[in-house]
């Protein structure tokens, strides 16, 4: 084998074995694979950029569109806690929203924000439909259990919605819901593309959403 191609080969092997390597093999922080609703849900990055870059003035503190400064806009400001709507809106429009701003109404760009902290915000605002939000780590052709067996916590009979079914399998088995990350080629060969895949998972009954699982998938195997 020539020798250039001899290190290209090397080069790839070497990245295939990181990729593949366990997360605590690169001292990163392992992943759990169980989580118990209800949760506590902490304060995530999205709602700390919400509230330093004073979307609360307009949307208010509980995104309920009840800012100080929304009685004077017109349009007013939207209630991210409305579920009928902000079911009907894609995540696609509400990132470009953020972005770009909506002409005519009182809503601002914000050039500055990366990719990354623009879905922070956006899972921040999916949160808020929510009753228990939750965000779990998988990495790739892993399961993650999530036990939903606590009295508090009416999970009897939901609908589950998965954003991008492609991406994860969702099943229920009584009180657990296991969430298995895809582990086809097509899956591995997007994980070579980006280092985290995002996607949700939604327990709904009615016009409520129970629980909101936002889904983080890695390239790595645990």
């Amino acid at each position: 084998m020539p020798r250039k191609n001899f290190l290209k080969a090397q080069i790839l092997l070497v990245f295939g074995v990181i990729l593949l390597m366990p997360l605590s093999a690169l001292a990163v922080k392992s992943y759990e694979r169980y989580s118990k609703l209800p949760e506590t849900p902490a304060t995530s990055i999205g709602e700390s950029i919400y509230r330093e870059s004073d979307c609360t003035m307009c949307h208010g503190e509980l995104g309920d569109g009840e800012g100080f400064l929304a009685a004077g806009l017109d349009p007013v400001p939207r209630d991210f806690t409305n579920f009928l709507q902000m079911e009907r809106i894609p995540d696609m429009q509400i990132e470009e929203a953020i972005r770009f701003g909506v002409k005519g109404t009182g809503m601002p760009a914000h050039p500055s924000f990366s990719d990354e902290q623009i879905t922070e915000v956006v899972v921040f605002i999916r949160s808020l439909l929510a009753e228990t939000y939750l965000t779990i780590n998988l990495c790739f052709s892993s399961t993650h259990v999530i036990d939903i067996g606590e009295k508090n916590l009416n999970l009897d009979d939901f609908e589950i919605k998965i954003d991008h079914p492609d991406l994860v399998k969702v099943e229920r088995e009584g009180d657990k819901v296991h969430i298995t990350s895809d582990a086809s080629m097509k899956m591995l060969k997007l994980l070579m593309k980006k280092k985290v895949i995002r996607t949700h998972v939604k327990f709904i009954e009615k016009d409520l959403t129970l629980s909101l699982i936002a889904v983080r998938l890695h390239r790595c195997l645990s």
